[in-house]
């Protein structure tokens, strides 16, 4: 992933106040912080961090500008939107050692088309995004997995992929991340039509019941 460059300045005063007079002049409050690191009031413009964040949830970025956070590589951990306009609210930057390893989390991304879903099948993906470990600068933009060879009934599973070398999944191996499944509206007719296979059997047939009923009258005369 590509790394960014991003200015930033040193943030004077805190409070909704402050935060407020800083969006109404296109500026977004943030907050760098980390390992071994101080947190640092910062100020960003609204339009530079927008850019920078459109690149992707694990975009690498060079922070450039204010003293204590000048030359730190940095990802944004939060970012905080109006949940209209979606405009930035505010954003965290979190430090980041560029020899050690650090969790994120990177979306999945399946290709093909499964034999399964050809035959009449349907393919439901159970996980879209995976937690892995991995040093920040070979963290994937996406994990892709082929899924055409898929039948009816079969799935891939975490232990299945494969992974990017220096990735690591966070989780259990066995977990299911997608599959090919039976219809639903299939299943509901089949079983509708044992439903009525068995009342058919239940229920006694026109003939018979008249036999039945028959039978009792005789018994009565007697």
């Amino acid at each position: 992933m590509q790394r960014q460059q991003l200015s930033v300045s040193a943030r004077e005063g805190t409070g909704k106040g402050v935060a407020r007079k800083l969006r109404v002049n296109g500026q977004v409050p943030a907050v760098l912080y980390g390992r071994g690191v101080d947190p640092v009031p910062l100020v960003v413009g609204s339009l530079e961090l927008d850019r920078v964040a459109h690149v992707g949830a694990n975009a690498l970025v060079d922070l450039r500008g204010a003293v204590g956070a000048e030359g730190k590589l940095v990802l944004i951990k939060e970012l905080q939107r109006d949940p209209v306009r979606r405009t930035p609210l505010h954003c965290d930057f979190y430090v980041i050692d560029p020899k050690r390893k650090i969790e994120v989390t990177v979306p999945l991304e399946f290709t093909g088309k499964p034999h399964g879903v050809e035959m009449g099948g349907v393919l439901e993906t159970v996980v879209r995004e995976l937690e892995v470990e991995v040093l920040p600068m070979a963290i994937p933009d996406r994990i892709e997995m082929d899924v055409s060879a898929l039948d009816i009934g079969d799935a891939i599973h975490v232990r299945d992929l494969d992974l990017p070398v220096g990735v690591e999944v966070l989780g259990e191996p066995d977990r299911t991340l997608v599959h090919v499944i039976t219809p639903r509206v299939v299943e509901v007719e089949a079983e509708a039509a044992e439903g009525e296979e068995a009342a058919a059997g239940e229920a006694p047939d026109g003939d018979q019941a008249a036999a039945e009923a028959s039978a009792e009258g005789d018994g009565d005369d007697s």
